[in-house]
């Protein structure tokens, strides 16, 4: 199975003709992912790639884009293996600014009903808690019961043994 990998591409790589330029070489290389601008100045790359040899083939191409394009000024790129693995769709595809405001909104709903649910957890925990203390409680009354009607039977015996 591919492993995704997070690529941060520092410098400038903004509004420069880059990430199509990405696009292209991912499409060559057969790499699936998308790429996107990011706020603070970056371009960031999610993609998946089958080996070490396709993520350092598909980095040296991206260092390559500076020497081709005066435009484009590569300071570093920073790579993070993601401990999941994202699906995407055949070669890589950018994403506008708008796809990402979806994006987060999406993502900011989903975290909204996690903690919902979170939040139903510990109510229903409260709810098993008090539950079990009725049950302990219940299993000392009987206990208690127990013990009485074992005293009223031993009473009754040394009466009937009296008699």
């Amino acid at each position: 199975m591919p492993t995704t990998y997070e690529l941060k591409i520092y410098g400038k790589v903004q509004h420069v003709g880059f990430r199509d330029r990405i696009e292209n070489i991912g499409k060559g290389l057969g790499i699936n992912g998308i790429i996107y601008n990011y706020k603070d100045g970056t371009v960031r790359i999610l993609a998946n790639f089958d080996d070490e040899e396709d993520k350092e083939l598909f980095k040296k191409y991206i260092e390559r884009l500076e020497k081709k394009d005066k435009l484009i000024e590569i300071e570093k790129i920073e790579e993070k293996r993601l401990n999941t693995y994202i699906e995407f769709p055949e070669g890589i595809s950018r994403l506008s600014s708008d796809d990402i405001l979806e994006l987060n909104k999406k993502l900011d709903e989903g975290v909204k009903y996690i903690k919902l649910i979170f939040a139903e957890l510990e109510e229903h925990k409260k709810v098993l808690l008090e539950i079990k203390d009725m049950h302990v409680k219940t299993v000392e009354i009987l206990s208690e019961h127990t013990r009485i009607l074992n005293e009223i039977k031993d009473t009754l015996k040394d009466i009937k043994d009296k008699l």
